[in-house]
C-alpha cells in the first residue's frame, strides 16, 4: 500500500511497511485527525518502550496516544477480587461470576466451566484468570478480564454496566476462599464508551512527534480506523496479552490478530 492510498496529510516523519500493518484481509480504511499538540506518537512511552504504531484515542475531538498507564486502576473498568489464601483449593471449590459457576477440579473439563487446581496457590490463581480471559464474552456481560497476581485475581468489566456483575464463593473451607464484594465496583461510562479516551479509536501509520521537540503544535494526519492489523506491530505496554488486546479492541472496528 501506497502514500497516496493513505488520507491526505501524509507526513515524512517516520515510515510504515505494510506488512507489519496488515494481517489478514487488506480492508483497512484511513480517515483524517488532528493530533493533539504535547505528545509524542509512536516513539518511546512511559516506560521507555519503543512505540511501534501508536494506536490513538480521541479527546476533545482531537488525537492523543492511547495508554492504559494513565489509569493503573482501570478506572474506567468495574473491578473486584477473588482471592484464594491459606491451601489450594479443593475438588469442588468455586467462584461464581454473574451467576456462572467456575469449579475447581483435580483434572478439569474447560467446556464444563471447571479449572484445574494447581500445584500451588499462585498457579492456581493463574489457572483461574487464564480461564476466565479464554472465556470472558460467556458471562453474560460484554466481557469479562482478569489478571493474577500471587493468590489474587483482578476481575474487571467495563463501564457501568460491569457494576452489575455479581461475585460468589463457595468453598469447603470458608476462609480459604474470598470475593472484594457481591458486585464489581467503580465502572465509569464516561471513559468505557466509545470515543472516551480509555477505548482505542485509530492506528497512526508513522511516527509523529507534536513536543517541544517536535512540531510544539498541532498536526493534521491520517490515521486508521478499521480493517485487520497486526498483533505484533502495535504499541502495547509490556506485559499486555494477546486476549488484553483483543478485548480493548472489542467495541471497535479495528480487528487484532497475531501472526505465527
Amino acid at each position: 500500500m501506497g502514500d497516496r492510498q493513505l488520507a491526505g496529510g501524509y507526513d515524512v516523519v517516520g515510515t510504515f511497511v505494510p506488512i507489519q500493518l496488515w494481517a489478514g484481509e487488506p480492508n483497512g480504511q484511513s480517515t483524517q485527525g488532528v493530533a493533539a499538540a504535547g505528545y509524542t506518537f509512536g516513539q518511546v512511552n512511559e516506560r521507555n518502550e519503543t512505540y511501534l504504531f501508536a494506536i490513538v484515542a480521541e479527546v476533545g475531538g482531537k488525537l492523543v496516544p492511547w495508554n492504559p498507564l494513565l489509569s493503573d486502576s482501570y478506572d474506567d473498568y468495574a473491578s473486584g477480587t477473588l482471592t484464594i489464601a491459606n491451601a489450594v483449593p479443593v475438588a469442588g471449590d468455586k467462584f461464581t461470576v454473574n451467576g456462572h459457576d467456575i469449579t475447581f477440579r483435580a483434572a478439569a473439563d474447560p467446556d464444563l466451566f471447571e479449572v484445574t487446581i494447581g500445584a500451588t496457590i499462585a498457579a492456581t490463581a493463574t489457572a483461574l484468570s487464564n480461564f476466565i480471559n479464554a472465556h470472558r464474552e460467556e458471562f453474560g456481560v460484554d466481557e469479562v478480564i482478569a489478571s493474577a497476581s500471587s493468590g489474587v485475581v483482578t476481575v474487571r468489566s467495563p463501564g457501568t454496566a460491569g457494576n452489575a456483575v455479581t461475585l460468589a464463593k463457595t468453598f469447603a473451607t470458608s476462609a480459604n476462599g474470598a470475593v472484594s464484594g457481591a458486585t464489581l465496583s467503580g465502572g465509569t461510562d464516561s471513559d468505557a464508551r466509545p470515543g472516551g479516551p480509555a477505548l482505542p479509536i485509530g492506528i497512526l501509520p508513522h511516527a509523529l512527534d507534536t513536543t517541544s521537540a517536535g512540531y510544539n503544535a498541532d498536526v493534521d494526519t491520517p490515521y486508521f480506523i478499521s480493517g485487520h492489523f497486526n498483533y505484533d506491530a502495535l504499541d502495547v505496554p509490556e506485559g499486555t496479552t494477546y486476549a488484553e488486546l483483543k478485548a480493548l479492541f472489542n467495541r471497535t472496528p479495528i480487528n487484532i490478530q497475531k501472526l505465527y
